[in-house]
């Protein structure tokens, strides 16, 4: 099998956990909490804030690999005006949940996005 371009291996049990060599984004895929549909969730993460997401059934990891050969470098980037430099933030939601949210200096856009669970961050 081809390396991943961009991502370099950080762990593999109990979570498979991959770094961005350029962007030093995240990339996990873990045992999601019960209240979830699947019992596996991927997640690709800029500067903590969810730019991907997708659950498994199974501990899929050739299926996540295959998702990160066609993102080699994730981007986190305003909707409104496709600026890069974007601020992140996270406000406690309830426990081990975290609602993360992200604003643009350029623009002034502000978005929140779904809970993040303690083992997506």
């Amino acid at each position: 099998m081809s390396r991943i371009t961009n991502w370099r291996r950080e762990s593999r049990s109990p979570t498979l956990a991959y770094r961005n060599t350029e962007t030093g984004a995240r990339a996990v895929l873990h045992r999601a909490p019960d209240s979830y549909r699947y019992k596996w969730r991927g997640a690709i993460l800029v500067d903590g804030y969810p730019v991907w997401s997708q659950g498994y059934e199974t501990k899929d990891a050739k299926s996540f690999r295959d998702e990160l050969r066609k993102r080699p470098a994730p981007e986190l980037s305003c909707p409104e005006c496709s600026n890069s430099d974007v601020a992140t933030g996270g406000k406690t939601a309830d426990g081990a949940k975290t609602q993360r949210w992200f604003e643009c200096r350029n623009c002034g856009y502000e978005a929140s996005s779904r809970i993040v669970y303690g083992a997506e961050r």
